[in-house]
């Protein structure tokens, strides 16, 4: 099924890894697997926009993929808000290097999981980390002979024994971390539908409730899956942007809270399509 994609629009690996765990690299076909709304899709460019198809109804489905990818999103507002804001002619490079994203709406549940992961991880091992989690736990679908699962729901995990996840060997005790939260979940403690409701700060803040979520993992919640297009997620390959096109310090160790602070007074709204044309240069040039 053909979608068309408001322009400028294209499918890469790069930018769809940096925010999503579980795309895989396209076939010979241009095919990219993945989940969208519970359901195993694949999706390809096609023309000005995608094509794909899926496990279930497509024209039932096109909806929540037109959604989780923002084709009806018109990014050259976005570009052009981040142009104006910026004294400096870098906003405006890194849009023609990678202006083709969009920032994903991912589903909350499986986006706080993986971040939570994501903590001193490389993204291959953040990867191998989740596809693990969904590999063992995560109901199967099948797409054209291609066998791929689901991510397991909170439910699902709430009912795995903390000391198994334990013994998964996640690393920095995510494993019990991971059931809690699953648990909140799963008894109405932690209310997604809720927590998208709130402003960006009270979002933020409740995340950070959480032992072990602290503002990169709040930040990339709320961006990737919250619709909170303000929030600045900050990190190594963000903070070399920073230091290499604004002259500012990032302390990889530090809260660096005047540096949040002005990368929000600086992009405002759009902080975080900012952030990502930032993290993909550090990122793809090493």
């Amino acid at each position: 099924m053909f979608l068309p994609a408001i322009q400028p629009f294209k499918l890469e690996l790069h930018w769809l890894q940096a925010q999503a765990f579980r795309w895989t690299e396209p076939n010979e076909d241009g095919w990219y697997y993945g989940v969208v709304h519970d359901s195993l899709i694949r999706v390809r460019n096609a023309r000005d926009g995608i094509e794909f198809e899926s496990d279930a109804s497509d024209e039932a489905l096109a909806p929540h993929v037109v959604r989780y990818f923002r084709l009806d999103q018109d990014i050259t507002q976005v570009h052009e808000a981040l142009r104006q804001g910026d004294s400096t002619d870098t906003m405006d490079c890194l849009i023609k290097k990678y202006g083709c994203l969009r920032i994903l709406r991912q589903d909350p549940w499986e986006c706080l999981v993986a971040y939570i992961c994501s903590q001193n991880n490389s993204v291959d091992r953040v990867t191998q980390i989740v596809e693990g989690l969904a590999h063992r736990y995560g109901p199967l679908h099948t797409l054209d002979g291609t066998l791929y699962p689901t991510f397991p729901t909170p439910q699902q995990l709430a009912q795995v024994e903390e000391g198994e996840l334990r013994s998964l060997r996640l690393g920095l005790d995510r494993g019990p971390r991971i059931h809690r939260v699953a648990v909140d979940v799963t008894e109405d403690h932690l209310d997604f539908r809720l927590l998208g409701k709130l402003r960006y700060p009270q979002a933020k803040a409740l995340l950070m409730s959480y032992e072990g979520i602290g503002q990169k993992i709040a930040d990339c919640v709320c961006l990737f899956s919250l619709d909170r297009s303000e929030a600045f997620p900050m990190d190594v390959h963000i903070g070399r942007g920073l230091e290499k096109h604004y002259e500012k310090t990032y302390k990889a160790s530090g809260t660096n809270a005047r540096l949040l602070t002005w990368a929000r007074d600086r992009f405002g709204e759009h902080a975080g399509y900012a952030s990502q044309l930032l993290f993909l240069d550090g990122y793809l040039r090493g």
